[in-house]
């Protein structure tokens, strides 16, 4: 490691260790660390990746992840830690602490998944002030909500929100759903002769609950005149005895209310407006598939302690108890393994216990096709082969790493590596025995119908590789929705970035992910399609340089579309793409649909265009491309493709090719063959020439000595003028805008300043720039822009005014204009404006305003926005003595509609 590296090692130690010391535990995660360092995030992460791996830091698997130093916590606690990895800081502290037994929440299978959101809102909810508020679990029978209501008051004895002394109160309301006067009475208590049979005075369960927890379930059975008797307590605390109007009584409890029904259907609207939190209890089925492999290892482990023998299950018993669906959700799955087990005790007589297919409940037996059972390989395994298969961690680790991969020339070699290792340990973990048979017969048919076109076959280790992955997927996907929500824009990133690289394989994916979404009902996400597409990069060449694009243009409903499978077919490869067009398409219609396909595609260096008819000399004029050298080939045919098709896997140029078919045949062609354009970075701001120049200033301050790169600028209202912009790719290789404001131009590229100075356009960065430079150049420009694009050096650089006490007044109206608008804008959008506005003070303080609008109607139509910036600049317009001309508030409009 380099001395930085080691330096930032020691930065992000000393960093973390400080948070320890002060208890802030949960600031120890990547993004919050990343912006204290003002570094990037996936820097960041590489960098606690690493010394966990040297051992210096471990991890708590929460959401997010948190990172804490061992050295720190051992020298604290006078012990050595156990493991590298944490469930949750509870699970931490149990072992520091020497504690073996769960408490509250840790003993919630899924309190760190897909219950971790309804955890956090209910010790929210219990510790607010004073003594909590009102909540309602809603969710199907067995889903838990009575053990969650018990674990609720755990955490409040645990964390001393109540004494624990005090009591847990449930009332099952469904047992007096016939005698609901009895309820109230038991509720409220009552007084002596208050009714038949009260022969002495009853004090009720809320003087029982007073200063725990009361719960109510079935709640849905309380008549509406019991509703409305617990208003009064529930906005008070007092309440009457039944048979006494006289005397109030006080009660302080929590209480949880839960119902199978529909809440809005079943209780009054003024019952339901005095329960704040209405918190969806999930059903077995959806709390995912290992979830329910945690639970079933539970039960089944409960049973071993209880009947004192080792539980051995066949295989079969596990398959059909995983893929099961149970109505009567974690309920109906406890009663079937003590159902199951109950019946094989009957039959054992050693220390084991075997529970075999005959040994589940009629209701499970009546669903299984015997005849697929007896084909089916049978065994006994252990319970603890339930537990790898269950590791959740696994497949977060495995999507970081992906992202964390650098965009770089060995970027293929290195994600396909990472996939084919996680695919190893998936298979090899897998015991599930034939449970991925049909996906793999499924996704086995798609690459049929799509390989055909595309010129290539997938091996059949692949197809069970990707069936077991996808399966895995469909068991994760809160955990896995959950982790792409967190890391959005490195997500959308690597899309990006394997879009523009690799976009064969990129439709691949997007297919099957296609297939899988519209005939499975498979909820495939973003991070699936970019595997698929990974997967298929060893079945393309990859030069690394820009792609070669062969299209086949034909009229007719399917012939462009044959001639190009049957060349593929024959060539082994995947070098056509077809455009069918109708019959009376006009040249035009024709030139718009390849514009809309290059556009599609991305960088693209050699570009053959295949035609039945039509002018090749009107479909090129109508190209929006000039940085590829382009072939146009009239009166196509299977025959042409083929010799095309060949020279293009031999690499041949351009003229080569379109030579080699002129030989023999007489085709009519037009060759045009790209200029070589110097590569320019253009720096246009919204905020004027004079913040454009400054960029500019200090882009070229950061590109290494020997880059070739030239950077120019240009005044932004003309940059958004096509014709100026046509004339700019005409003439240059444009290699991407960088300013305040995206001019919005399809075929430029564009990267923001804010995302240049909050880092996160880093992968842009690689993305943009990468092919310009060499890997040790890239290196130096992406630590100078680390440096360099700082806001406080960008603000010393673009005003000639004090940028602190600027940046002050201006961070001022910014968050007044917030509040005015009822919004809150995204952080880019905040970075941009502040860039912005404070260059826009100093132009009007230096008489250089805009005065032109770029839509003359803007005044017009947004004289309110108008109204409202001014009113949020009060205190800037008074402290700089300046008037804002609405030309300018159309620059800002602009911004926050971009937001």
């Amino acid at each position: 490691m380099n001395n930085e590296v080691i330096s930032l090692e020691e930065k992000i130690m000393l960093l973390i260790n400080g948070k320890m010391d002060q208890n802030s535990y949960d600031e120890c995660q990547s993004t919050q660390l990343s912006k204290e360092l003002k570094l990037g995030r996936n820097q960041v992460i590489r960098l606690l990746n690493e010394l966990f791996n040297e051992k210096k830091l471990i991890k708590i698997k929460a959401s997010p992840i948190l990172y804490l130093s061992r050295a720190s916590l051992e020298s604290k606690y006078k012990k050595k830690l156990s493991s590298d990895e944490y469930k949750s800081l509870d699970e931490l502290e149990a072992e520091l602490n020497n504690r073996t037994e769960l408490q509250n929440f840790e003993k919630l299978i899924g309190s760190n998944e897909s219950m971790y959101q309804i955890v956090e809102k209910i010790k929210a909810t219990v510790a607010y002030p004073p003594v909590g508020l009102p909540m309602l679990f809603y969710g199907p029978t067995g889903t838990g909500k009575s053990f969650m209501a018990k674990l609720t008051y755990e955490y409040c004895v645990d964390t001393g929100l109540i004494d624990a002394s005090k009591n847990f109160v449930q009332v099952n309301c469904s047992e007096y759903a016939n005698n609901p006067e009895l309820l109230t009475a038991n509720l409220f208590g009552y007084k002596k002769g208050a009714f038949t049979g009260a022969d002495s005075d009853n004090l009720g369960l809320l003087h029982f609950a007073d200063g725990g927890v009361l719960f109510l379930d079935e709640v849905h059975c309380l008549n509406a005149e019991c509703q409305e008797k617990l208003f009064l307590y529930m906005d008070q605390g007092i309440y009457h005895l039944v048979g006494d109007n006289n005397k109030w009584y006080k009660s302080k409890c929590r209480i949880i209310f839960a119902t199978t029904e529909i809440p809005q259907k079943a209780l009054l609207k003024t019952f339901l407006r005095r329960i704040p939190v209405i918190l969806t209890i999930p059903s077995l089925a959806q709390r995912g598939e290992n979830e329910k492999l945690e639970l079933m290892y539970n039960f089944l482990k409960n049973e071993e302690k209880r009947i004192n023998k080792t539980i051995l299950i066949s295989s079969n018993v596990y398959e059909l108890l995983l893929n099961h669906t149970f109505v009567g959700n974690i309920g109906e799955l406890t009663n079937t393994i003590q159902a199951s087990c109950v019946s094989a005790l009957y039959k054992s007589n050693s220390d084991t216990l075997e529970i075999h297919a005959y040994d589940l409940p009629d209701s499970i037996r009546n669903s299984i096709d015997v005849s697929s059972m007896i084909m089916k390989k049978h065994k006994l395994v252990s319970l603890n082969t339930l537990l790898p298969v269950s590791d959740q961690g696994i497949i977060k680790d495995f999507y970081q790493s992906l992202i964390n991969i650098k965009r770089d020339t060995s970027f293929a070699i290195n994600a396909q590596k990472t996939v084919d290792r996680y695919f190893e340990k998936l298979i090899f973990n897998d015991n599930r025995a034939g449970s991925i048979d049909y996906l793999t017969n499924y996704l086995e048919k798609i690459f049929n119908n799509i390989t055909e076109h595309y010129g290539f076959r997938t091996s059949h280790n692949e197809l069970i590789a990707l069936a077991t992955y996808i399966s895995e997927f469909s068991k994760n996907t809160y955990l896995t929705n959950n982790w792409i929500n967190e890391n959005y824009d490195e997500v959308k990133n690597l899309k990006k970035y394997l879009k523009l690289e690799f976009h064969r394989e990129y439709e691949i994916g997007q297919d099957v992910s296609h297939y899988l979404k519209n005939n499975m009902n498979q909820d495939i996400d973003d991070f699936v399609e970019c595997i698929i597409c990974i997967c298929m990069i060893k079945y393309f060449a990859h030069s690394g340089e820009d792609l070669t694009i062969a299209v086949i243009i034909a009229h007719g409903y399917s012939t462009a579309s044959s001639i190009a499978e049957a060349a593929n077919r024959m060539l082994n490869s995947y070098i056509f793409d077809a455009i069918d067009m109708p019959l009376d398409v006009d040249v035009q219609t024709i030139t718009r649909k390849i514009n809309d396909y290059i556009a599609h595609v991305g960088n693209i260096s050699k570009l053959y265009l295949l035609v039945d008819m039509g002018s090749l000399e009107e479909i090129y004029q109508g190209l929006d491309t000039s940085n590829a050298d382009i072939a146009l080939v009239n009166n196509i045919n299977t025959k042409c493709a083929l010799e095309i098709g060949q020279g293009i896997k031999l690499n041949k140029t351009v003229t080569e090719v379109i030579d080699s078919i002129l030989k023999e045949n007489i085709y009519k062609t037009h060759v045009e063959l790209k200029k070589n354009k110097e590569p320019i970075v253009i720096c246009s701001c919204a905020s004027g020439l004079g913040a454009a120049h400054k960029i500019k200033e200090i882009l070229f301050n950061s590109l290494p000595e020997d880059s070739n790169l030239k950077i120019i600028t240009y005044d932004y209202p003309a940059l958004i003028r096509k014709q100026v912009y046509d004339q700019l790719m005409n003439d240059y290789e444009v290699v991407c805008v960088i300013g305040t404001l995206d001019p919005n131009i399809e075929s430029m590229k564009y990267i923001g300043i804010q995302e240049l100075i909050i880092n996160e356009g880093q992968n842009a960065v690689e993305i943009y720039f990468g092919k310009y430079m060499k890997k040790e150049q890239m290196e130096i420009f992406e630590k100078n822009i680390l440096r360099n694009f700082t806001l406080s050096n960008v603000m010393n650089n673009l005003t000639i005014l004090n940028p602190d006490k600027l940046l002050e007044h201006v961070a001022k109206a910014i968050d007044h204009l917030q509040n005015i608008l009822h919004k809150r804008f995204k952080n880019r959008t905040c970075f941009g404006l502040y860039v912005h506005i404070c260059c826009l003070v100093e132009r009007l303080v230096t008489r250089q305003a805009i005065s032109n609008f770029t839509d003359q109607d803007f005044k017009e139509k947004h004289q309110e926005f108008i109204d409202q910036v001014n009113i949020s600049m009060k205190e800037v317009k008074t402290y700089y003595n300046v008037e804002i001309p609405d030309e300018e508030i159309e620059y800002i409009y602009n911004y926050i509609i971009n937001d």
